[in-house]
């Protein structure tokens, strides 16, 4: 028990400071390039305020695929050894993106932005990065198994684990799959009840 709550506080460390990382980056970057971060943000946000008629059913396909793309992909690279590196790497990377996106807000609305930027993580793409990161520990902890198996000449009901490895996948991308749907229909509701601060 003790091992697998360190194994969950290091990449709860990962996805925190990806999220850090994100949001000081957000402030570093060049004049040119904060200029076409921020005139793509607020014209997200303008459409909002504005009405401007959305295409949901072609934004949930986009986020299904961005989602259980990500996802597929760590479930793959979980089998294999050289997983345990580059999965991590997919959460920081993650982690870094949602980040950028909090720092970008804030920048652009000041105080408002805290608002924003909590309606616009909160609860999908907060609850993707949980989803993600659980999905990492059990990548991780598949890789482990099979280095196990390949170099240490332990015994491993496989049969067992890649079963269990596969009911996995299948519970989160079914959350995720919910977290897009949220993610489409109720956050931009969320925001437009907040449209007096998009100014």
């Amino acid at each position: 028990m003790e091992k697998l709550k360190k194994k969950y506080l290091f990449l709860i460390i990962i996805a925190i400071v990806g999220i850090l990382v994100g949001i000081l980056f957000s402030n570093i970057i060049s004049s040119e390039d904060s200029k076409l971060v921020s005139n793509k943000i607020c014209e997200y946000f303008n459409n909002l305020r504005d009405d401007v008629e959305i295409n949901y059913l072609y934004n949930l396909i986009n986020s299904l695929k961005n989602n259980l793309f990500y996802i597929a992909i760590i479930w793959i690279l979980g089998l294999s050894i050289i997983g345990l590196l580059l999965n991590n790497f997919i959460l920081f990377f993650k982690s870094f993106v949602l980040g950028f996106s909090i720092g970008s807000i804030i920048n652009i609305y000041l105080y408002r932005g805290l608002i924003l930027s909590f309606l616009y993580i909160f609860p999908s793409l907060i609850l993707n990065l949980i989803i993600l990161l659980i999905m990492v520990f059990h990548a991780n902890d598949f890789s482990i198994n099979l280095f196990n198996v390949l170099f240490r000449k332990k015994e491993i009901h496989f049969h067992t684990l890649i079963k269990r490895y596969s009911k996995i996948l299948l519970y989160l991308s079914i959350i995720l799959i919910v977290s897009s749907i949220i993610e489409v229909f109720i956050m931009p509701f969320s925001i437009k009840l907040f449209s007096f601060l998009i100014k």
